[in-house]
């Protein structure tokens, strides 16, 4: 692997940071059995024939063209300033192989790419940020100590190499790691990038006052030393084996004039990082641009001279866009639209098997009233995990995959789809008749209108996702059939990505728990302990007492979880971890907190004079943008 102006750089598989590599490869679930299924089947498969020809809808795509977002006033960028290595080590299994890079001949520097996104990110700031559309956007703009790359090694990016035993950067019992930082990197306002910015980012996570997403593994540190200007130290309470994946954003001091409560930052909108493109302007539902970084510290990159990322309704209308050639890619594409484009000598469509899954979480807590979100309270209807198992066994995954993914892909079984860590789940039951006996011998009973009814209360809960996105609209109305049909209601409210999975401080529903149901999709990285712990351990609900912080969303409180997960954070022992994180795994399904729905592709869709682009299942499309190059 070369780093990403061609110089060789260490390659650092996961097991390696600290002991040998393990064992491992890839497994994906098996696919349920088809179940007989009578009256829904035949209604279902009435809609989903209509819903198939929905995901085209050329008619549509045509008239969307037309529509227009009114531009708002554009934020402008602030002006700018004036002004040896580790030998390569053994390479971790991968989930998938690492497909050629889409290049033909020699890179051409230049140009401007769009790109379109149908998400409008809610901010930029890397701590604040828990959107996916933003995450793509952030990662043009900041660096961080390392990174992944697709072959699923962890490489140096502002590290100068990769902490390790072997380097002597990690020492003999784990606890202390020490980072060497390029000296050759700037600000994109030419401000000189040192040791102070990476303590300025850890002063700024660990602030109580700013709602960061998590303080996972930086509660662990029990000193931060800076050595030099270009050294940084950092002593761990105990040893914290997923380490290497912290500082994976590293934000600027002088921007912020070294106060660290960020939450009201105009920087949250303006960013200043280190990236290989810098921060232009964010006109509100139209755009954000970014501009080539002439600082950046690999030589010759990147290629392109701007990118503007145009915020798109829906996916329908980047799909429009890229065919009359407005925009040059579109993000996260479904499986349901690749077939769209076969046999287009225009376009191509970057597939391949990614790590998300989309999923369904169940709010463990009330959803109403000064209490909401209290993970002290329960909720009407879904604390009883009798309901919860009938909702699984209500629906029929595989025939979601079947006919509004086409069968590009498999159910879900868990959160973790893939990876060295991902234990063998067999796929949930398909069986509507034993969910109703589930629910009659709860002491659900069927009310005049169908809708089950337990000590007055009905079984009729909200079900939500990002508006504007078919695939989850239209799998939403396949699943509200399929509850109706054991006797729950759902009633669908969808609101904006933004709106939905936003922050503490934005009141979002899914972080103050005013929610039912929720549907959407999220990624882990290499090692999964971030993702496992942040959405299933107890610690990380987020409440009043710790300003929202955590991403246990369902509010899951689960002792096997809890004392799965703290061991497999705990031990350098790679068998013990995969023991641990299995048996973390099976609780978290068996709890349905999370109702595993499929295992998601990474799909985008380009025009055919995009080159460069690798992909990378651990991380998102703009990961190696510096490397694109336009052939036209």
């Amino acid at each position: 692997m070369a780093d990403r102006g061609g110089t060789p750089l260490p390659t650092v598989a996961l097991a390696n940071v600290i002991v040998g590599l393990p064992k491992c490869s890839p497994c994906r679930s098996t696919p349920p059995r088809r179940s007989s299924y009578m009256t829904t089947r035949r209604i279902m498969l009435a809609r989903l024939g209509q819903a198939g020809a929905m995901v085209s809808l050329p008619g549509l795509l045509l008239a969307a063209c037309g529509e227009q977002t009114p531009k708002a006033s554009p934020t402008k960028a602030p002006e700018a300033a004036k002004g040896e290595t580790a030998k390569p080590v053994a390479v971790a299994s991968t989930p998938v192989p690492a497909p050629a890079a889409s290049s033909t001949g020699a890179p051409k520097a230049g140009g401007t790419i769009k790109i379109a996104l149908y998400q409008e990110p809610g901010n930029l700031n890397p701590y604040l940020n828990v959107q996916n559309a933003g995450n793509v956007v952030r990662n043009t703009i900041f660096g961080g100590m390392v990174r992944p790359n697709e072959k699923g090694e962890y490489v140096p990016d502002l590290a100068k190499e990769v902490p390790t035993t072997k380097n002597g950067l990690v020492s003999a019992d784990g606890k202390t790691v020490t980072y060497k930082l390029r000296q050759d990197v700037k600000w994109h306002d030419g401000k000189p990038f040192t040791a102070k910015d990476v303590r300025f980012t850890f002063d700024v996570i660990m602030d109580p006052a700013n709602p960061v997403t998590s303080r996972l593994g930086y509660r662990d540190i029990e000193s931060f030393t800076m050595k030099d200007q270009y050294t940084f130290e950092v002593r761990f309470k105990t040893f914290f084996a997923p380490f290497i994946s912290l500082f994976g954003a590293i934000l600027p001091a002088h921007a912020f004039e070294g106060k660290t409560a960020i939450d009201k930052s105009d920087f949250n909108r303006k960013p200043i990082g280190t990236g290989p493109y810098r921060f232009v302007e964010w006109a509100s539902g139209d755009h954000i641009t970014v501009a080539k970084n002439p600082d950046y510290y690999v030589k010759d990159k990147p290629y392109i001279d701007q990118v503007i990322f145009r915020i798109t309704p829906s996916r329908e209308v980047g799909i429009a866009q890229l065919k009359t050639g407005e925009v040059d890619v579109v993000w996260n594409l479904i499986e349901a639209q690749i077939p769209e484009f076969e046999g287009d000598k225009e376009i191509d469509v970057w597939a391949k098997p990614g790590v998300g899954v989309e999923r369904l979480v169940l709010n463990f807590s009330t959803p109403t009233g000064e209490r909401a979100g209290d993970p002290t309270t329960k909720h009407p209807v879904l604390s009883d995990p009798k309901v919860r198992e009938a909702i699984e066994l209500a629906i029929n995954k595989k025939l979601i995959v079947d006919k509004l993914l086409y069968g590009k892909t498999t159910v879900g079984t868990s959160p973790l789809s893939t990876g060295w860590a991902a234990p063998a789940i067999p796929a949930s039951e398909f069986n509507p008749e034993k969910a109703k006996k589930l629910l009659e011998d709860a002491g659900w009973k069927a009310g005049p209108d169908g809708t089950r009814v337990k000590d007055g209360v009905k079984a009729s809960l909200t079900y939500q996702t990002t508006s504007g996105d078919k695939l989850r609209e239209m799998a939403q109305q396949v699943v509200q059939e399929m509850l109706k049909e054991v006797g729950i209601a759902l009633e669908i409210k969808n609101i904006p990505s933004a709106s939905l999975l936003g922050t503490w401080a934005d009141n979002a529903p899914r972080a103050k728990g005013t929610f039912d149901i929720n549907m959407w999709t999220t990624n882990p990285g290499i090692d999964p302990h971030f993702h496992l712990f942040s959405y299933f351990h107890s610690s990380q609900i987020p409440t009043d007492s710790n300003k929202g912080e955590g991403q246990n969303y369902a509010r899951l409180k689960d002792d096997t979880v809890d004392k799965s997960l703290d061991e497999a954070g705990s031990t350098p022992d790679l068998d013990r971890r995969k023991a641990a994180f299995e048996r973390a795994v099976k609780a978290v399904t068996a709890s349905r907190a999370h109702i595993f729905l499929y295992n998601r592709l990474d799909v985008d869709g380009a025009r055919k004079y995009v080159m460069g682009r690798t992909h990378n299942p651990w991380d998102n499309l703009a990961w190696d943008l510096e490397n694109w190059w336009l052939s036209k």
